[in-house]
């Protein structure tokens, strides 16, 4: 069973998730419409970052997961 505050853990996180998705969705897909001298702008920061910080998790998280891969394959072909 879980416990009160595995519940409450559960619901930040989620509503963290989501409010990142409406925040980054909103960011990548309605913000390069607007003005660009309108306030709302303010709020986001440039719009090539949308595709910058994504590809850059991206190669990094592809990167840990293949080295400890083939680090875990070295100690098991080399022992």
């Amino acid at each position: 069973m879980s416990t009160g505050t595995d519940k409450a853990a559960g619901a930040v996180a989620f509503l963290s998730a989501v409010a990142i998705f409406i925040y980054y969705t909103l960011w990548s897909l309605v913000m390069p419409f607007v003005d660009e001298d309108h306030p709302l702008q303010n709020y986001f920061p440039p719009w090539e970052y949308a595709i910058r910080i994504p590809l850059i998790l991206l190669i990094v998280g592809l990167t840990v997961i293949f080295t400890f891969l083939g680090l875990a394959m070295a100690k098991t072909t080399f022992l």
